[in-house]
């Protein structure tokens, strides 16, 4: 046997093995990457600061401002990485000290954008425009509860808003009225500050205007949820979407 076919069935017997011969050894480690081949570099969390305004891989809502609560210390929650697809991957991409109210806001405002342009690929313009109120609560109910297999179902409903998009609100209604009163006060209120930022209104937000018609008569409900609950509330959601 030649010296030329002993490297030739060197080479394939280590491809029977494992598939390639490895150059280097690989290291287990915790990294996000673009292609998911592992050829990139380690991406290493940032910390942001409290009043940032941009951030790549982010839509950063910072504001406190869309729900009355008391201001609750942190040590820097966690931004987690979002995919194309507005699913919550089990990595973070920043750590931020921010209000939690900051974090909800921000977390819910990046996998609202990541649907939208999901709809954008697979219907037409003025479709996404007829069913975005809907899709809004149905992203902003994802970032409450993480909740993958109504994901699933979301993304499979949006590639066909004209035949399935009635569904979209009927299963964001169905899931989220088994939340209690608190939680349900707190995603109305993201559901509309959301919503007041996509269509631009004209006016500057008001918190005052949020139990109101268009018409200028107040609603206002019986009874208010609890301020304090209504803090441990936002604080338990912001703290859930931190963690991996």
């Amino acid at each position: 046997m030649t010296s030329h076919q002993k490297r030739k069935e060197s080479h394939f017997s280590g491809k029977l093995k494992g598939g390639s011969v490895p150059s280097k050894k690989r290291i287990n480690r915790s990294i996000i990457t673009l292609r998911g081949d592992g050829s990139e570099e380690p991406y290493v969390i940032k910390n942001l600061n409290r009043d940032t305004l941009r951030q790549k891989g982010i839509v950063v809502r910072g504001s406190s401002a869309w729900i009355d609560a008391y201001k609750t210390p942190n040590g820097g929650l966690g931004v987690p990485f979002i995919d194309k697809l507005g699913r919550f991957t089990g990595h973070l991409v920043y750590k931020w000290s921010c209000d939690p109210r900051a974090l909800i806001a921000t977390v819910s405002a990046t996998i609202i954008k990541r649907l939208l342009e999901h709809c954008r690929r697979h219907n037409k313009n003025f479709v996404v425009k007829k069913h975005r109120q809907s899709l809004i609560r149905a992203a902003t109910y994802y970032a409450f509860s993480k909740n993958s297999y109504f994901w699933d179902r979301i993304l499979f409903f949006s590639r066909n808003l004209e035949k399935s998009g009635r569904l979209i609100h009927r299963l964001s209604l169905f899931f989220s009225s088994k939340w209690d009163d608190n939680k349900r006060f707190v995603y109305s209120h993201a559901n509309f500050q959301a919503k007041w930022l996509l269509l631009r209104a004209r006016r500057p937000r008001d918190k005052s205007q949020f139990f109101s018609s268009g018409k200028g008569r107040p609603i206002v409900p019986m009874v208010l949820p609890d301020l304090r609950n209504i803090s441990n509330t936002i604080r338990d959601l912001a703290y859930a979407m931190s963690m991996i």
